[in-house]
């Protein structure tokens, strides 16, 4: 999208030297006709804004200084000017198309419908309007009209069905016996060593958006997932997650929330677990194509078959976005988990780097790839072999997208992870698995 408003940008100004609409005397105007064709949208700003006392109302400056303020992203300038374009000349249609796309931009999408329908109806402005014209402002007007209707839209809801394969649906050993360091030979439970089966799963997802003013909204939010094994149905699981987020955007278009998130777990009709958290972040613009930010949580996980592996998680992340090509994320993570118990044993800190690109393969087609790496250490060791827990997770996942339905979409993943000990203990063996699971989902949003 950023490409193609440049793109008539140019052309826009290209227009200039040969539209009489536009025309007067221009000898003031070279250098910032200059900036624009060369793309310096924020000097072309600053400049035009010397000559606004001079010129604010001549016709040829309130275009350009429009075309100017759009460029550099200054839109209620744009506004202003291209306001001003069609006091002097109602049947331009640059000037009106601009003013649509600048209305647009600062949300005032009504006004820019206004805008777009008088193009296309009026007949001064149709004497001379070609058909290319025509049919760019129907593709802009269907866009802002879609927009118009999604930002009334409050309530947002999908429900989503999806079959899968698990190499290891328990996390499991894939030894049989463990090794203890005085050399007894211990076999494996079967609960222990690693699990394969297929799985459906039943989910239903709701999100209502309530505006506090132009900058501030609550967001709430609700999950609700039944999972289910073909053959071991102790690993059945229910998962619930409500969470409730106020969210601010600043002037500088930096955005910063603070949310509260409850999240319980069942395990075969049992309550196995719940985590409650305090989330918290803050992302800023670079420019169009890329932005950085930080977020983070405070969880307190409390579990009910376990009690001794209660625990805090504080948790940070950094992420760095970037647009070329496709769109690329970075992103490092540091969290610490305390026992509640005072198990040191169990307290552990990690450190971790996430690499995320988000590719388009066709039109209805996406896809996205993750690739993670984690390293865990801990406080004490292990109190059964007298050795640390200390280990490595390393994760890849891909995703496929289709699109290509009314409010349906098909999506493909496929995660492998594998954990590795740093100890050399073959007791230790225990603690290590790799795991490869694949889903096949379909959704449906309404």
């Amino acid at each position: 999208m950023t490409k193609r408003i440049t793109k008539i940008t140019i052309v826009a100004i290209a227009l200039l030297f040969n539209s009489p609409v536009l025309a007067s005397d221009e000898s003031d105007l070279t250098q910032l006709k200059e900036y624009l064709l060369a793309k310096n949208f924020t000097q072309a700003y600053d400049y035009s804004k010397s000559l606004e006392f001079e010129l604010a109302g001549e016709l040829t400056y309130d275009f350009l200084s429009g075309l100017a303020a759009f460029g550099a992203e200054r839109y209620q300038a744009a506004v202003f000017a291209f306001e001003r374009v069609l006091i002097n000349e109602p049947s331009s249609f640059d000037g009106r198309y601009y003013l649509a796309l600048s209305y647009q931009k600062v949300g005032n999408l009504p006004a820019a419908v206004f805008e777009l329908e008088t193009l296309l109806v009026s007949a001064t402005i149709n004497k001379s309007i070609t058909p290319a014209q025509i049919t760019k402002v129907q593709y802009q007007l269907k866009w802002v009209n879609q927009q118009l209707v999604d930002s009334r839209r409050t309530w947002s809801n999908d429900i989503a069905f999806s079959i899968g394969s698990d190499s290891n649906i328990n996390s499991g050993s894939s030894q049989d016996d463990i090794t203890l360091p005085d050399g007894t030979l211990i076999p494996l439970f079967d609960s222990s060593k690693e699990i394969a089966d297929s799985s459906y799963s039943l989910q239903y997802h709701t999100n209502y958006q309530y505006p506090l003013s132009q900058y501030q909204r609550l967001l709430f939010d609700f999950y609700a997932r039944d999972k289910r094994y073909s053959k071991h149905s102790e690993y059945n699981r229910r998962m619930l997650n409500f969470s409730v987020t106020y969210q601010h955007e600043m002037l500088d278009y930096s955005t910063w929330y603070l949310g509260l998130s409850t999240v319980p777990l069942w395990f075969s009709k049992k309550k196995y677990r719940t985590e409650n958290s305090f989330t918290f972040g803050w992302q800023k613009p670079i420019d169009k194509t890329s932005q950085f930010g930080l977020n983070g949580f405070i969880s307190k996980v409390d579990h009910f078959v376990y009690e001794d592996l209660n625990f805090n998680r504080y948790q940070m992340n950094a992420f760095y976005r970037f647009y070329h090509t496709f769109q690329h994320t970075f992103m490092l993570t540091g969290y610490k988990d305390h026992n509640k118990k005072r198990l040191k044993h169990n307290n552990k800190t990690s450190i971790g780097a996430t690499y995320i690109i988000g590719y388009v393969i066709s039109g209805n087609l996406s896809g996205s790839t993750i690739a993670r790496y984690e390293q865990q250490k801990y406080a004490q060791p292990n109190p059964l072999f007298n050795v640390y827990n200390d280990s490595s997770l390393a994760t890849l996942s891909t995703e496929l997208l289709y699109s290509g339905f009314d409010d349906q979409i098909i999506q493909l993943q496929l995660n492998f992870q594998d954990k590795d000990l740093d100890s050399q203990l073959l007791a230790m063996k225990i603690f290590e698995y790799n795991r490869l699971d694949m889903n096949l989902t379909w959704k449906y949003a309404f």
